[in-house]
């Protein structure tokens, strides 16, 4: 084995890249949605998240 040192980490960051961009975007875009589109969002994402349908009532704590 051999002891290489290790690079140092490059700490500068850009102020914008794409995915802060796409963040601005999509954040805008998510405040101009109603209580119920954003229940409905929620809902799809979580059926893709934990699959099912959705349709089932939520199990209690079974005490």
């Amino acid at each position: 084995m051999s002891n290489k040192a290790s690079q140092p980490k490059n700490f500068v960051y850009p102020e914008n890249t794409a995915g802060t961009k796409a963040a601005k975007r999509v954040r805008s875009e998510a405040n101009k949605l109603t209580e119920r589109q954003r229940e409905d969002l929620f809902k799809r994402g979580m059926q893709i998240i934990y699959g099912g349908t959705g349709t089932k009532e939520t199990v209690g704590a079974g005490h």
